[in-house]
């Protein structure tokens, strides 16, 4: 546990500049109730043989949680294949990326950015490609969080139990970010901006209609307060488009559109959305 406790800070520090960078400043909030889901993951008492989980101290600083990760059945045949079997990352866009950043209440299942990002090392997630008007689904997977990427190496934020990653327990984190699409105000690069946040693009949050049409967890219906999701370019240090479901450090942390204490899954996370109002 010592080991762990010193393996758990070391990974905080490095995690702290992505968590403030991708976990920014969200608009108010509705004051209606929240619909909670009842979802669970099966568990053993199983020990986990990686663990990159962030401090209980370093949250506070936009660091991670506790020191244990969430025990998982480690049958192979209770999981879909995990490891590298049946993930392939896409990391070229006819569009605009669109990918669900995820941290668990252990801070694992990291996944803080896009597979389109230029020189992304924490991207881990099944991106969507956004080619137009229409309804997109972005997820991560035991297969795609437990990558060992050639050349990004393996996620830093996971829980290995052999080739699968641990059960995720909780959340910390749940958007959907889309890369490339607004343009912003405050920030004014001069890159592409499908590549770089900073550049803006070429829509207004209000012209577009985004709307999110489902979670699911393990393939189950988990339940959310459609008043208290939060849309649009939400942070000031990037162009996206956001869809927050639940941010630690945003206002739904204040009044939560989900349970998010009860989420728990171990093969995926889907995030299904719509989008209308671009012209490709």
């Amino acid at each position: 546990m010592k080991a762990k406790k010193i393996l758990a800070a070391v990974t905080a520090l490095s995690l702290t500049t992505v968590v403030f960078a991708s976990c920014g400043d969200s608009a108010d909030s509705s004051s209606s109730t929240a619909a909670a889901t009842t979802t669970t993951a099966a568990t053993t008492t199983t020990a986990a043989t990686t663990t990159t989980a962030a401090t209980e101290d370093s949250a506070a600083t936009g660091g991670g949680a506790g020191d244990s990760a969430v025990a998982a059945d480690s049958t192979a045949d209770s999981k879909t294949e995990g490891g590298d079997s049946d993930y392939t990352p896409v990391k070229t866009f006819k569009g605009y990326d669109a990918f669900l950043m995820f941290g668990d209440g252990e801070w694992l299942w990291g996944n803080w950015e896009g597979q389109g990002e230029p020189e992304a090392t924490k991207a881990f997630g099944v991106d969507a490609d956004i080619t137009g008007d229409g309804e997109y689904t972005v997820s991560i997977t035991n297969a795609s969080i437990a990558y060992d990427d050639p050349d990004e190496g393996i996620n830093p934020q996971i829980a290995l139990d052999g080739d699968y990653a641990v059960g995720a327990q909780g959340c910390v984190v749940m958007c959907v970010d889309i890369i490339g699409l607004l343009n912003g105000e405050k920030l004014k690069g001069t890159g592409d901006p499908k590549t770089d946040k900073e550049t803006p693009g070429k829509y207004n949050a209000d012209d577009l209609k985004v709307e999110l049409k489902s979670i699911k967890a393990d393939g189950q219906e988990v339940a959310f307060d459609k008043a208290k999701i939060k849309y649009g370019n939400i942070e000031d240090n990037n162009n996206c488009y956001r869809i927050e479901i639940y941010n630690d450090y945003g206002d739904t942390a204040k009044d939560s559109p989900i349970d998010k204490d009860n989420l728990a899954f171990e093969d995926s996370l889907e995030i299904t959305f719509s989008i209308e109002g671009l012209s490709e």
